[in-house]
């Protein structure tokens, strides 16, 4: 259960994510919000290059980091895009109903297989969504 703080700190960071990003863009485009997620990047990759725990070098999974990276450019992109266009409170939830999408994904390219309490899990997800972007 070592991943268990990891994933709490990314639940925390991505639900301050979408209140940090709406409130940047009630004054600037998505175009004009991603180069400063660019530079935060940035700042992140050379602290890890200059600390010795990342370099350039092209190793077996390289292909699929680059193919994460677009995934992950596109997905930051959309991100912006829907909450320059909603409310925060309905964009989040929904953006965060991602683990269906994964669960999918992950039994047809991981082999992984799907069992009933996923599928359970995954309804109570999308319900979840549908409840707290129906309120008012």
């Amino acid at each position: 259960m070592n991943w268990i703080a990891p994933a709490i700190g990314y639940v925390l960071t991505v639900g301050a994510l979408g209140v940090t990003s709406k409130l940047a863009l009630e004054s600037l485009s998505w175009q004009q919000l991603l180069p400063w997620t660019f530079l935060a990047y940035g700042v992140t990759v050379a602290a890890l290059m200059v600390s010795g725990k990342t370099d350039w070098g092209w190793h077996s999974g390289t292909g699929w980091a680059l193919a994460s990276a677009a995934l992950a450019v596109g997905s930051l992109i959309l991100l912006y895009v829907a909450l320059g266009l909603g409310d925060a409170s309905k964009v989040v939830p929904v953006t965060a109903a991602y683990p269906a999408a994964t669960l999918v994904l992950s039994a047809i390219f991981l082999g992984e297989n799907i069992t009933t309490a996923r599928v359970a899990g995954m309804l109570l997800v999308v319900v979840g969504v549908v409840v707290l972007t129906a309120a008012r």
